[in-house]
């Protein structure tokens, strides 16, 4: 099962009925996750850096899932309005917001990516991590420029599909995601930035998803940061020298501008 032969409709079926049950589970911080490990802190903190200052900004949180990003825009001082396909997600994300003492500035809803309410021209800026691979990368591109305004931009993080180790780490643990998203391709993300006047991505870890394989083995965060105190330098300068390595990265942070 894939993009290509399922329809929108299924597709959003699919992706609900996962997340409201992932969402709805008891979860803990998993210790043996590279995320938990830190992992992809090199990529969010670039992201942050490249999204700038939210104080004051309106945004959007575009497939927002549990809203841990959410809470952490409005810390950051933004008027967000946030949605996610996932009702029991937005449940989480409201329970969380409530928590952290910042829900009054967060407005959720539940809705697909394609198709969304909003008026047109009405954020400063959109935001989204690891949501357009699971969506139609053209229809969300056109939302995603309906709702900004002139001169607006959106800020992504997202997997990339031609680094081999990944291809390879998805086909061994397919129980960790839907059947139907897919990582994105450089011609994907071409796609999605039809709508804009400029599209650009950048690409973060090319060596350094081999640490993340290694943590899964080993579960050791002592081996684990070691090795990316080696990987994450190298890549740095093989992706200056050789810009088309970037497609070969495993995650990218896409920008657009209105």
């Amino acid at each position: 099962m894939n993009k290509e032969n399922t329809s929108l409709e299924d597709r959003h079926d699919i992706e609900r009925e996962f997340h409201d049950a992932k969402a709805g589970s008891s979860h803990h911080p998993d210790q043996g996750n590279f995320y938990s490990a830190g992992g992809m802190n090199l990529v969010w903190d670039s992201y942050l850096a490249q999204v700038g200052n939210l104080s004051g900004r309106k945004l959007l949180d575009f497939g927002c899932g549990e809203g841990w990003s959410t809470v952490e825009y409005a810390r950051r001082g933004a008027l967000i309005d946030a949605f996610d396909i996932s009702p029991q997600s937005i449940r989480n994300l409201v329970r969380d917001a409530e928590t952290a003492g910042v829900a009054k500035h967060i407005r959720p809803t539940v809705m697909a990516a394609e198709h969304l309410g909003y008026r047109s021209e009405a954020f400063d800026l959109v935001l989204g991590v690891s949501i357009l691979h699971h969506t139609d990368p053209r229809l969300s591109g056109r939302e995603v420029a309906r709702v900004l305004k002139p001169g607006g931009r959106a800020v992504f993080i997202e997997p990339l599909a031609h680094n081999v180790f990944l291809r390879i780490f998805r086909a061994l643990t397919p129980t960790r995601r839907t059947p139907t998203e897919q990582p994105m391709t450089a011609g994907q993300i071409r796609e999605f930035g039809q709508a804009f006047r400029f599209a650009s991505y950048r690409g973060y870890h090319l060596l350094s998803i081999l640490p993340q394989g290694l943590f899964l083995l080993a579960k050791s965060k002592m081996l684990f940061k070691a090795s990316l105190s080696i990987t994450e330098p190298l890549d740095k300068w093989l992706l200056r020298l050789f810009p088309f390595l970037q497609r070969y990265c495993w995650a990218a942070v896409i920008e657009v501008r209105k």
